[in-house]
């Protein structure tokens, strides 16, 4: 056993832990959209937003991390499969910086003055939203360091392109055409 294999393993875990916790709590979410729960809609989100700060953002940090200690250790700049790969973590960290935290940090401050309110819930679904197509592009992510795609993969490429701009088009053209909403 190498140096190579003994960081592929966290890297790997982290990501399990990473694209698990976050598929169950979208399912939670959607479980409660179904049922037209309100209170149960914020209570997911709530409990994301807790899991977020003391599982997910350190599982993302640990699976980039580990990426690149792997990626150095196996000499695999070079490879598209790797770029794309960061590419794809960084664009959900990103997301998760940049989208979801503020909107997780306005629903529980709504949540703290006035309780389950409709622009509470209405910021809710609409980071639930946001989270699913978070999962595809991880999910994705996921495909591309399975497969491996290079350059001549072109068909691997083009699904995965199709997958990911059909998810956006599902799930966010429709929170960003729209002004956001207040709690």
């Amino acid at each position: 056993m190498d140096w190579y294999v003994l960081f592929k393993f966290p890297h790997v875990a982290s990501a399990v832990i990473w694209i698990g916790g976050a598929f169950v709590m979208i399912m939670l979410g959607v479980k409660a959209e179904r049922a037209k729960d309100d209170a149960e809609i914020v209570s997911v989100v709530r409990q994301v937003a807790w899991a977020a700060d003391r599982i997910y953002v350190a599982a993302s940090v640990a699976t980039l991390l580990f990426g690149l200690i792997v990626a150095w250790l196996g000499a695999l700049w070079g490879n598209l499969w790797v770029i794309l790969g960061l590419v794809g973590v960084a664009a959900t960290i990103g997301l998760g910086v940049i989208v979801l935290t503020p909107r997780a940090k306005a629903v529980e401050a709504g949540y703290k003055a006035g309780g389950v309110t409709p622009g509470v819930v209405a910021l809710c679904r609409e980071m639930l939203t946001i989270a699913k197509f978070d999962s595809v592009l991880l999910f994705v992510v996921i495909a591309d360091m399975v497969l491996k795609p290079e350059g001549n993969d072109w068909a691997v490429l083009v699904v995965m392109a199709i997958v990911l701009l059909a998810a956006a088009a599902v799930w966010l053209t429709p929170v960003f055409r729209k002004p956001a909403v207040a709690a």
